[in-house]
């Protein structure tokens, strides 16, 4: 550890007294204040990478099937290859920012996300650029979405890193305002070519670049609690087999993957934005010309919405934020059961992101909450797992739904897809309610391990 960090003001989690609710949500907006400077950092960089990564993900659709003539399930082969490829870098090198540290994961991740932008900006060859998105950038996704998730635990105390989180999560869509204005002004004022995308993945290319530059001032610390810095050195000489098998036989892990991949069920509806939603508006309504004002309108309810919902953080328990939350986003596809207009959109947009911004910042929150000293990068990216699944899932489901229900010729019935997603999401909803008492952190646990392990036995 760095000099600079052993003279902070370390906090320790099990020594803050909490009083009421409402009192509890009003001091963590002082609290914050008390944070080091590398959490505003992270909200800078964070800005930049998925600011970045978000519109080269929302405009790719508009760019495979309009700029490059190609069949709509080419978005799902696309999709469904970076998922793979995600999946795999997980599984080898999701401890990277365990082992190595949340400075050198941002570093390197940041600059390969350079790189692919400028791989896409001087190369038309459609092979060359999936290929690139497929390997360099599944990569760097996967390294710096786990260091930045995992900053989150290292630069902040527990009495305000709810707050930090809803924050955090705020900035994903304020990243995506700036790039939904960009897009909503360059579909109404170019051409869909190769030249109005170039300036697309330039503007990517920035925010990586920024991304990349602040990451170099980022100092190496730990700032919860002291007991954690100590564990944090002793696991960078551990081998990755050991440090990963220390998370595989405890019991909480498998419970917290089983949850994931439940909301994440429920999250379909909302990953159909940037999938779904824009051919929909060109096929259905015949124009999708406003789609960046939708993302927009997303993103603007979401900020708005985040600190409030943070309250509800005092006084609910996770597990119910997920079911009422679920819950909303299935009545935001209500609407498009009357027919296609901008209305339908606009309630389907603004209901969707209300439901969002109750249980979206709730899973880093859960996860981080209970996951072991010392481990919670590989966590992490061990649950991003099912996130990757969902990523495949949501965009075979809308290559498929689109050619069968919404194809570009031939009789429509878009309705009728966005139905399907709800069917999908209220599945998830009725599996978190079922299984309740096996899916839910119980608040203690005699026996942490699974029975086939050794811990579980003694040995």
């Amino acid at each position: 550890m760095d000099n600079d960090s052993e003279h902070l003001p370390l906090i320790e989690d099990d020594k803050y007294v909490p009083s009421n609710p409402l009192e509890l949500y009003k001091k963590s907006f002082s609290d914050i204040r008390n944070a080091p400077r590398e959490l505003w950092l992270i909200f800078i960089i964070r800005f930049g990478i998925i600011g970045g990564f978000s519109v080269f993900f929302l405009s790719l659709p508009i760019y495979i099937t309009e700029v490059k003539s190609l069949p709509d399930m080419t978005i799902s082969i696309v999709y469904g290859l970076s998922g793979i490829t995600c999946m795999f870098y997980l599984l080898f090198f999701g401890s990277i920012p365990d082992r190595y540290g949340i400075k050198f994961s941002l570093v390197l991740g940041s600059l390969i996300l350079i790189i692919n932008s400028v791989i896409f900006i001087i190369f038309n060859n459609s092979i060359i650029q999936f290929a690139s998105i497929i390997s360099l950038g599944s990569f760097s996704l996967v390294i710096t979405s786990v260091a930045l998730d995992l900053s989150i635990k290292h630069y902040t105390s527990l009495n305000y890193r709810s707050l930090a989180i809803s924050l955090y999560t705020a900035v994903n869509y304020l990243a995506l305002i700036t790039g939904g204005i960009l897009i909503e002004v360059l579909m109404n004022k170019f051409d869909k070519n190769e030249s109005t995308f170039k300036i697309i993945f330039l503007y990517c290319a920035v925010n990586f670049a920024i991304a990349f530059i602040l990451s170099m001032f980022l100092r190496k610390l730990d700032y919860s609690v002291y007991q954690e810095q100590v564990l944090e050195h002793k696991e960078l000489k551990s081998s990755f087999w050991k440090h990963t098998r220390h998370v595989l036989v405890l019991k909480k892990f498998w419970r917290l993957c089983v949850l994931v991949v439940v909301v994440l069920l429920i999250k379909i509806i909302f990953y159909q934005q940037t999938v779904m939603l824009p051919l929909y508006m060109d096929r259905d309504l015949g124009d999708d010309s406003h789609y960046g004002l939708m993302i927009i309108l997303n993103q603007v309810v979401i900020i708005f919405t985040l600190p409030l919902f943070a309250y509800l953080n005092y006084f609910s328990r996770p597990y119910d934020i997920f079911i009422s939350g679920g819950f909303i986003a299935v009545l935001s596809l209500v609407p498009f059961m009357f027919g296609p207009s901008y209305l339908t959109v606009v309630l389907y947009i603004i209901i969707s992101s209300l439901g969002e911004s109750l249980y979206g910042p709730k899973v880093l929150e859960y996860s981080l909450g209970i996951s072991p000293k010392g481990k919670e990068g590989l966590i992490l990216a061990l649950i991003s797992l099912p996130g990757i699944l969902s990523s495949i899932l949501s965009g075979v489901v809308a290559g498929v739904l689109l050619e069968e229900y919404c194809p570009e010729d031939g009789n429509r019935k878009c309705w009728l897809m966005w139905a399907i997603i709800g069917i999908l999401a209220l599945i998830g909803i009725l599996v978190l309610i079922v299984f309740r008492k096996c899916l839910e952190e119980p608040d203690f646990e005699s026996q942490p391990y699974m029975p086939c392990s050794k811990e579980s036995q003694g040995t």
